[in-house]
């Protein structure tokens, strides 16, 4: 159930719910067309002839909303409802009835769930600056968050080219490094880390410790 075939889970997307009346309707009618003498689903549940007569009274109460009566809107607005509901209905009937066949699911006129598409590796943290946290021995590394980001990666080192030394893996976009010298310089950069592995670099920024 949750193996993506052609970037698509074999799920039935409820996503119709948010589309605008005429799309609605036109969705509606489409999944009637479809699922009429397929033998995929037999016993269709609500029948196909009740979901008929709700999209035609939804299409309805849609023209006669057209100018604006406070009373057809209302009339518009519950309508909507109730197909809705059929649909979910209907949506809960080809989930159990398609047995996870993506092609038959599809066949009914209903979407699948698009699987998400995999992210790439991220981009470097932006902005970072090393800055004095107001205690002795103390510097503190700031950066901008990535999007997609699990964590990052922080090194400091005695030079901009070295060596580096790894601090610990941090989830925040401030990380303070301690145990500094007073007077010391010392030179920070951090990546981030997502599911495609780790980000280049950011440029190295420097402070003095006090």
């Amino acid at each position: 159930m949750n193996n993506a075939t052609n970037g698509f889970y074999a799920r039935v997307a409820l996503s119709f719910a948010r589309k605008i009346d005429t799309d609605l309707i036109a969705f509606v009618r489409n999944v009637i067309t479809l699922m009429t003498g397929n033998t995929r689903y037999p016993a269709p549940t609500p029948a196909l002839a009740v979901l008929t007569t709700s999209v035609n009274a939804f299409e309805t109460a849609v023209h006669d909303a057209l100018d604006g009566g406070k009373i057809a809107i209302a009339t518009r607005n519950a309508a909507r409802v109730e197909l809705l509901a059929l649909m979910r209905q209907l949506a809960a009937y080809v989930q159990a009835s398609c047995n996870a066949d993506l092609l038959a699911l599809i066949s009914s006129g209903f979407d699948a769930v698009r699987a998400p598409s995999p992210v790439g590796v991220l981009p470097p943290p932006q902005n970072p600056r090393l800055s004095l946290t107001g205690k002795s021995g103390e510097l503190m590394l700031k950066f901008d968050r990535v999007t997609n980001a699990a964590n990052y990666s922080v090194q400091s080192a005695p030079a901009a080219t070295g060596p580096w030394a790894d601090e610990d893996i941090s989830t925040a976009t401030r990380v303070v490094i301690g145990g500094l010298t007073p007077g010391e310089v010392l030179w920070a950069r951090a990546c981030a880390n997502g599911s495609a592995g780790a980000s280049e670099w950011t440029a190295p920024t420097t402070a003095m410790a006090v």
